[in-house]
């Protein structure tokens, strides 16, 4: 199952610019395939996708259903922030 970032104050998932299997640029939830990619690249796509504080981060595994989920309720729009709440309810934000 995929594994996204989650912060644990806020419930915020992780979002930036991503490159599809097409070669082409689109704005979505960061994920990787498995735990060890996630935790061996977390730093840099954090730092890259312009968030802080590393250690806020949580590494939560989603389905890959869940994962589309998140990806359609962006949008594709970077003002868009993406909350998981503690229920696993899904809240888009506008910045």
């Amino acid at each position: 199952m995929p594994i996204v970032l989650r912060n644990r104050s806020t419930g915020e998932i992780a979002c930036g610019r991503l490159r599809n299997v097409y070669d082409l640029m689109y704005y979505g939830a960061i994920g990787w395939e498995d735990k060890e990619a996630a935790e061996r690249m977390m730093s840099e796509a954090l730092a890259s996708a312009g968030y802080d504080q590393e250690s806020s981060w949580d590494l939560l595994e989603v389905k890959e259903e869940r994962l589309k989920l998140f990806n359609v309720k962006l949008n594709n729009d970077p003002g868009r922030q993406l909350i998981m709440e503690n229920d696993g309810g899904i809240v888009i934000r506008k910045q």
